[in-house]
């Protein structure tokens, strides 16, 4: 069990060299926002929290990269971290709405938001508990229907959030770890019977979503009013050209362009850097990804193998997604560009997966 240093250095330099472009382009597209959002003249506002926050989430990410990794496996530990994440989705449900949603944990300098840390919850449970159970996957009392229970009640708390991003999210990244666990295709086209319905009843039972479809399908329609944002994200794309505007000289994030250091940070990067900046940051996480699941095959144990998988596929799944509602390839939804886009929580959990990843990296063959 000699480990592989040059997979887990390649990993390293591919998180770190995202993140750089992350703090770059978070400063560009939101120095000169910071009054309207948050009313401050301080141009470094975002900037700063964020570095703070990679600061803490560097400090996670070696922590996880130097543990034991028996402590990774223990399943008293695993087991408190659900807990302690399940509470902490529940608290945020009783927390004053920010914005329609009840997303985030206030606390006195900054929030939490306890669906970010969902994941690697979910992600260590279900490496744990396949890694036990995957010689008895099919049987549908004894191992689907409490999988099934503890995803849902996962996914169906930050439902109610409401955040139909992160909860579609959890439920791709797990149907992947529980399809590489060997699921018959009966069992999968039974699951994919019961759950696009829901997908679909649960789309169209709230406005908002509806609404996202429909101007997904025809942003043109109404360009000034529910397409705004994916016209906006447009513009930026094709503003930027071959090699962009420059760094700091978009035009789309002077309060045309919504959200353009979280949600759509990519448009901006599309924007300042061109067509062949924000292919080399699509290549830096393809690589990023294959290195993952590079660890994944040559895992040494069914845990590692399940965890790294899960890990892998929630990088890429956020990433994908994220770059897909940029170039509207898929509906407005609010998922972060993961080790890019601006805020704490989501920064911390792209870390913890790297360092998870680091970490299996130094185990595997």
């Amino acid at each position: 069990m000699g480990g592989n240093p040059t997979s887990g250095t390649s990993l390293f330099v591919a998180g770190l060299l995202i993140g750089v472009v992350g703090m770059v382009m978070i400063y560009s597209a939101s120095a000169i926002i910071t009054r309207q959002k948050v009313g401050s003249d301080n141009p470094y506002y975002f900037i700063t929290r964020q570095f703070v926050w990679l600061v803490a989430g560097s400090a996670v990410m070696v922590t996880l990269m130097r543990l034991d990794a028996a402590r990774l496996r223990d399943r008293r530990i695993i087991y408190a971290v659900v807990a302690a994440v399940l509470t902490a989705l529940v608290i945020a449900l009783f927390q004053s709405p920010i914005n329609g949603t009840h997303r985030w944990i206030v606390l006195s300098h900054f929030q939490l938001q306890p669906s970010e840390f969902a994941k690697p919850a979910l992600i260590l449970f279900l490496a744990s508990y396949l890694a036990r159970k995957e010689e008895r996957i099919n049987e549908l009392t004894s191992t689907l229907l409490p999988l099934a229970f503890v995803v849902a009640l996962f996914a169906g708390l930050i439902l109610l959030e409401p955040d139909f991003g992160t909860a579609t999210t959890l439920v791709l990244v797990a149907a992947g770890m529980i399809f590489a666990a060997g699921v018959s295709w009966m069992r999968v086209v039974t699951f994919a019977l019961m759950i696009i319905p829901a997908g679909v009843l649960l789309v169209f039972s709230a406005a908002y979503r509806r609404d996202r479809l429909f101007t997904f399908m025809n942003p043109e329609a109404d360009p000034l009013g529910k397409g705004f944002q994916a016209m906006q994200s447009l513009i930026a794309l094709g503003t930027g050209g071959l090699r962009g505007l420059g760094i700091g000289n978009g035009r789309q994030k002077l309060f045309f362009l919504p959200e353009p250091h979280t949600d759509f940070i990519f448009s901006i990067i599309g924007e300042e850097l061109g067509f062949i900046g924000a292919f080399a940051l699509i290549g830096l996480f393809a690589f990023l990804v294959w290195r993952g699941f590079r660890v994944t095959r040559f895992s040494q144990n069914r845990f590692d193998f399940y965890a790294a998988l899960g890990f892998t596929l929630l990088i890429g799944i956020q990433a994908l997604i994220n770059v897909s509602v940029a170039l509207c390839l898929l509906p407005t939804k609010g998922l972060p560009l993961p080790l890019v886009s601006y805020g704490g929580s989501s920064l911390i959990t792209s870390l913890i997966a790297v360092g998870v990843l680091l970490n299996l990296s130094q185990q595997s063959g």
